[in-house]
C-alpha cells in the first residue's frame, strides 16, 4: 500500500497575465513595466504545490475547449496531477487573471475574467462524491459557485474540508459552510467580511478566531501580510510574527501558504509547527516571479523554517 499522501482539491485554472510596474504607478495613465504569462488559478497553485510537497492530488477544475486550456492540461499532466475527473466546458474561454504590481512588487489591482466558473451544473460533484470521499482531505475555495461549496460539504461529512477564501468579493461564498469546515484560511479583510466584525486592535484577532470556531470551524488561520498570522483552535489562540522578506511576486503566496498547512495537517504538526511551515512555503513563493516556485519541496521548506 502506497505511503503517498492524498489530497483533493477542486478550485480554478487560470492563465494569469501579471505586469510588474517599473516606476510608482500612476493611476489612470499608461505606466512603464514588465508582462509575464504564467498558469495560475488558486486550486491549480494549491494542486502544485502540494504535488512538489510529494502529494497525490486529484485536482477537480473547469476548463475550456481553447489553446489556454490545453496548455493548462498538459502542464498538470507533465506535474503529474490528475485531473482526470475535471469538467471541460465547449465553446467557453478559459479563465484569465491579470494582475498589476507595483514597484515594491505587491498587488496594486487584479482583475479576473471567470464566468466559466459562474455555472458549474451540481453533477460536478454528484458524480464525483466516491473520488473526493477516498481521500481524507478536499482543498475548496471561493471561485467555485456557492452550489458547489453546499453540495461538496454536505455529501461528503466525514471529508475534512480546507476553503481558501480567495478575496474580499468571493469570500461571503463561505458563509453557508463555514460550519462545515475543518480548516479555514482568509486574510484580514475576508475575516472581517466573514465575521462581520472590525478589528481595531491586534487581539480583535483573537475575537474574529474564537466567532470562527463557535460557528463549527476547527481550525483557523488569519493571514496578516507582513504582521504574521492569527491562528487557533479549540486549544490554543496566537498570532505568529513574519520575518519580513522583499518579495519578488506576492501573488500565489495564500495559495502556497494552504498547501503548507494540508502539509502539516497530514504530517500530525502542532499549530505552531504547521503555521511555521505554512510560513516557509509563502516566503520561498514571494522570492520568485511565477505563483508556484518550481523549486519547492518539503526540505527546502524545512531549511527556510531553520
Amino acid at each position: 500500500m502506497s505511503n503517498i499522501p492524498k489530497v483533493t482539491v477542486i478550485g480554478a485554472s487560470n492563465v494569469d497575465l501579471i505586469g510588474l510596474a517599473t516606476e510608482k504607478l500612476i493611476f489612470e495613465d499608461s505606466n512603464i513595466g514588465t508582462i509575464d504569462t504564467i498558469l495560475g488559478g488558486v486550486g491549480r497553485n494549491i494542486a502544485e504545490n502540494l504535488k512538489h510537497l510529494e502529494f497525490d492530488v486529484d485536482f477537480l477544475s473547469v476548463f475550456a475547449d481553447d489553446e489556454f486550456s490545453n496548455t493548462l492540461k498538459k502542464s498538470c499532466k507533465d506535474l503529474g496531477i490528475s485531473i482526470e475527473h475535471s469538467l471541460t466546458v465547449k465553446d467557453s474561454k478559459t479563465s484569465l487573471y491579470v494582475a498589476i504590481m507595483d514597484h515594491y512588487r505587491d498587488l496594486a489591482l487584479a482583475l479576473s475574467a471567470m464566468d466559466i466558473y459562474d455555472d458549474i451544473p451540481d453533477s460536478f460533484i454528484l458524480n464525483n462524491l466516491d473520488v473526493i470521499a477516498k481521500n481524507e482531505y478536499c482543498v475548496l475555495e471561493t471561485n467555485l459557485p456557492v452550489n458547489i461549496l453546499e453540495l461538496a460539504t454536505e455529501k461528503l461529512p466525514n471529508t475534512k474540508f480546507a476553503l481558501e477564501a480567495v478575496s474580499a468579493k468571493k469570500a461571503l461564498k463561505a458563509l453557508t459552510v463555514i460550519d462545515r469546515l475543518h480548516i479555514l484560511k482568509c486574510n484580514a479583510k475576508e475575516a472581517e467580511l466573514l465575521s462581520n466584525m472590525t478589528v481595531q486592535y491586534e487581539s480583535d484577532y483573537e475575537k474574529m478566531i474564537e466567532h470562527f470556531l463557535k460557528m463549527g470551524v476547527k481550525k483557523v488561520f488569519i493571514t496578516l501580510g507582513k504582521d504574521g498570522v492569527a491562528y487557533g483552535d479549540e486549544n490554543e489562540i496566537f498570532i505568529n510574527k513574519n520575518n519580513i522578506l522583499i518579495p519578488v511576486n506576492t501573488n500565489g503566496a495564500g495559495d502556497a501558504f494552504m498547501a503548507g498547512l494540508i502539509y502539516g495537517e497530514n504530517k500530525g504538526l502542532d499549530l505552531y509547527d504547521t503555521v511555521n511551515f505554512a510560513t516557509g512555503c509563502a516566503q520561498i513563493t514571494i522570492q520568485h516571479k511565477n505563483a508556484v516556485h518550481p523549486d519547492i519541496c518539503e526540505q527546502m521548506v524545512l531549511k527556510t523554517m531553520q
